[in-house]
């Protein structure tokens, strides 16, 4: 039996990561290596991971040195990146090492909404990491998603979100909430993403992964069916949130920021990903027409029963 390529999937004990991480191992196309933080050895998602196939590998990527990380990705063929957002940076020294050692194909930490520059920091600083890939000469894939269900949903009660912040803004409703956005469930991501990087169409592409375009007013729809009937929704204006930008840190920032390019700019869909200026995404929907995508209705029931 030929032995099976090596896909090296950091951050893949998190949230997309483990999506990710879970969808090749259920495909069987690769051998899946994951770097885990000794501190999270003994995480659920690491245990289940390991319990399925990855292989763990106890490293940290802040810490490590470029001989270090050598040592890790040497052998692998794909290499994905699914870091927390707060470590974009180290993926600088990844490159350099992939490419050192002849990694086939590179996948940085995307998975983000479709966007232009300078609307988003945090996708700034995801473009400029794609420049430094593709100055590199390494193979590639970019992977880009809808906004995942588990964030696109509004709230109805404070159980339904980590952030306490987000019990009130996800229920914002921008300019009356006729502008449509992609989204997608999280564990479709990792559906798409495992196809993908298995497939030799994609290479040095960048790729859109989505489940349907919906409206603001379409999940407040969704939030009052399976949710509260008589939730209180809060109309908002552009203004309004360009004041909420300004006062704004950290990660409430960074959901304004998505919030201003899928809500006011319209830019998070897959007409406007296909478009030069924002990377001429493939569809992956009409690259795996096969796929089977979770409706965000069958996430509302699920959701809205917390």
């Amino acid at each position: 039996m030929a032995t099976l390529p090596t896909a090296i999937v950091f951050g893949g004990s998190g949230l997309t990561g483990s999506s990710i991480a879970n969808a090749l191992l259920e495909r069987k196309e690769f051998q899946v290596k994951v770097p885990v933080r000794p501190s999270s050895l003994d995480k659920p998602s690491t245990v289940d991971l390991r319990q399925k196939g990855a292989i763990i590998i106890p490293f940290d990527l802040v810490g490590s040195t470029a001989n270090e990380l050598q040592e890790l990705i040497t052998g692998a063929d794909t290499v994905i990146s699914a870091i927390v957002w707060e470590q974009l940076h180290q993926q600088y020294k990844m490159v350099d090492v992939a490419k050192k050692v002849g990694v086939k194909r590179f996948v940085p930490c995307d998975f983000g909404t479709a966007g232009r520059r300078g609307v988003r920091k945090l996708h700034d600083l995801k473009l400029d990491i794609r420049d430094y890939v593709k100055a590199s000469g390494i193979g590639y894939t970019f992977i880009d998603a809808g906004f995942w269900y588990q964030l696109l949903l509004m709230c109805t009660n404070e159980k339904q979100t980590s952030y306490p912040w987000l019990y009130e803004d996800s229920r914002y409703v921008w300019n009356g909430g006729l502008v449509k956005t992609a989204g997608i469930d999280l564990r479709d991501v990792g559906q798409f993403s495992a196809r993908i990087v298995a497939d030799p169409r994609t290479l040095n592409q960048y790729v859109f992964a989505w489940g349907l375009e919906v409206t603001q007013q379409e999940l407040v729809k969704y939030a009052r069916k399976y949710g509260d009937p008589n939730v209180e929704i809060f109309p908002k204006s552009t203004d309004d949130l360009r004041s909420f930008i300004a006062g704004a840190e950290d990660m409430r920032l960074v959901y304004c920021h998505y919030q201003h390019s899928m809500w006011i700019l319209g830019e998070n869909t897959i007409e406007k990903a296909k478009l030069p200026e924002f990377g001429g995404a493939l569809d992956a929907r009409e690259l795996y027409p096969d796929m089977k995508i979770r409706p965000i209705g069958d996430y509302a029931r699920e959701f809205y029963k917390k």
